[in-house]
């Protein structure tokens, strides 16, 4: 009788075996590669951004312990949450921002609305020489809307 059974155990057990090398992926809800860095923009919407020489750089960091992110947008803080999913998927949400008035908001307007939109993500690594550089992409459905380089926390 057990003969019989055996060949069904070890299948059981090699599909367990198998599933379980499966589950070694990013925890639902949070990636760890967009943590412990700050992302600072470079691109929105195809354009190289250039900010006059004082203005502080608009920038994301995330937090994956709390699955918030925050980061400047111009002129104010943002923050809210986030959650990340299969096929790269994104979505920030619940998103606050401190209300600071500057002489133009334009842009921020702009930058806000569109991160209220941002559906995907992508990582990349480039090599430039001996250094690798780490790139973060935002996308709204299947439209790169953003490019923010990875700079190491201070």
């Amino acid at each position: 009788m057990f003969n019989l059974i055996r060949p069904f155990i070890i299948i059981a057990l090699l599909a367990s075996i198998t599933s379980c090398k499966n589950n070694a992926q990013k925890p639902f809800g949070k990636d760890p590669a967009l943590e412990g860095k700050r992302w600072v923009m470079t691109v929105m919407n195809g354009v190289a951004l250039s900010l006059p020489a004082e203005s502080k750089p608009i920038d994301l960091l995330y937090d994956g312990n709390s699955n918030t992110f925050g980061g400047f947008a111009g002129c104010n803080q943002m923050n809210g949450m986030y959650t990340t999913g299969e096929e790269n998927m994104i979505r920030l949400h619940k998103m606050a921002v401190t209300e600071m008035a500057c002489s133009d908001m334009t842009f921020e307007q702009k930058y806000l609305e569109m991160m209220d939109k941002v559906t995907h993500y992508k990582l990349t690594r480039k090599k430039q020489g001996k250094e690798t550089l780490e790139y973060l992409y935002l996308y709204i459905d299947k439209t790169e809307v953003a490019t923010y380089k990875a700079e190491p926390l201070k």
